[in-house]
C-alpha cells in the first residue's frame, strides 16, 4: 500500500469527518490509533479489488467509525457502572417523612455524591407533572440526545447533570438490543443506497447491451429491497419502550404512556411548550 494513499485518506477524513461516519476529529484519531491495520487493509482492497474505489472506501470507513462509537460507548459504561450498583430500593420505603428529609436524616447532608446514589423514584417524587413529562421525553430520546442538550435538560429539570447522565446511560444499556437492530437496518439502508448510486453510475458509462440489461435487473432488485426496508423502518417502534422507562424510574407504565401522549397531543398546538417556558 502506498503511504501517500493512506495520507490522502487521512486528510479527507479530517476535512469531512461526518462524511466518513465520525462525529468529531478525536474519533478519527482513535480510529487511526486503534484500527490502522484494518484501514490499511481497506485501502489495499480498494486499490486491487474494488471497481468503485471511492464508494468502497466511504462505506468501509463508516463501519470503522461504528467500531469507534461502540468502543467509546463500552468504555463509558464501564466508567459509570459503579453508580448503577447503588440504585437500590432501600431508600424507597414508605415513610411519613418527605423523601428529601428522610434522605438527609440517614446521610446527615445532601451531598452531590449522596444524590447520585438515590433511586430515581425519590427524585421523581419531587418533580412537578410538567417536569416529569420532560424527563420521560428525555429518556425516550436517550439514543438521540447529545451532551449539550443533556446539560440543558438537566438545568431545566433541576436534576444534577451526572445523575441525569447516569439515567440515560442506564436506559441505553437496557435497550441496547433494540437499538442494535435499528442500527443494523440503517447500515443495510446505507449500503443499499451506495450500491444504487454505483449501479446508476455503471449504467451511465456502460457500452455493452448485455451488461446494461444485467445492471438494470440489479437496479430493480436493489430499489425494491430499498423500498421494503424504508417501509419497515417507518413502522419500527422506538428502541426505548415506555415499559423500560417505567422499570428504571419505578413508576407505573400508565404514567409514562399518559405523559408522552400529552406531549404528542399538544405538539402541533399553540401550547406545545407553554408548560415548559418557566422551567429553565
Amino acid at each position: 500500500m502506498d503511504s501517500q494513499t493512506y495520507l490522502d485518506l487521512v486528510r479527507k477524513m479530517y476535512e469531512h469527518p461526518k462524511r466518513y461516519g465520525f462525529f468529531t476529529k478525536d474519533e478519527i484519531s482513535d480510529a487511526l490509533n486503534n484500527y490502522r491495520n484494518r484501514i490499511e487493509l481497506i485501502l489495499e482492497r480498494a486499490e486491487n479489488e474494488s471497481r468503485t474505489k471511492d464508494a468502497y472506501l466511504l462505506s468501509s470507513m463508516r463501519y470503522v467509525a461504528k467500531s469507534v462509537h461502540r468502543q467509546n460507548y463500552n468504555l463509558s459504561l464501564c466508567e459509570t457502572a459503579y453508580i448503577y450498583s447503588n440504585f437500590t430500593e432501600e431508600l424507597a420505603i414508605e415513610s411519613p417523612v418527605e423523601p428529601w428529609t428522610y434522605y438527609e436524616t440517614i446521610n446527615n447532608a445532601t451531598t452531590e455524591k449522596g444524590i447520585l446514589n438515590l433511586p430515581p423514584k425519590v427524585i421523581l417524587d419531587k418533580l412537578s407533572p410538567a417536569h416529569k413529562r420532560l424527563l420521560f421525553l428525555t429518556m425516550k430520546c436517550a439514543w438521540e440526545i447529545d451532551e449539550e442538550l443533556l446539560s440543558r435538560c438537566s438545568l431545566s429539570l433541576g436534576i444534577p447533570r451526572e445523575y441525569l447522565f447516569n439515567l440515560i446511560e442506564l436506559t441505553k444499556r437496557r435497550t441496547e438490543r433494540g437499538w442494535n437492530k435499528a442500527e443494523q437496518m440503517n447500515i443495510k439502508l446505507h449500503a443499499l443506497w451506495i450500491r444504487l448510486r454505483v449501479l446508476e453510475f455503471r449504467l451511465e458509462t456502460c457500452l455493452l447491451n448485455e451488461e446494461k440489461e444485467y445492471i438494470l435487473c440489479s437496479l430493480k432488485r436493489c430499489r425494491e429491497r430499498y423500498a421494503r426496508l424504508l417501509e419497515k423502518r417507518c413502522h419500527r417502534r422506538s428502541a426505548v419502550s415506555n415499559e423500560s422507562i417505567s422499570q428504571i424510574l419505578g413508576v407505573p407504565k400508565g404514567s409514562i404512556d399518559s405523559g408522552l401522549f400529552y406531549l404528542r397531543k399538544h405538539v402541533d398546538s399553540g401550547r406545545s411548550l407553554e408548560d415548559y417556558r418557566k422551567l429553565g
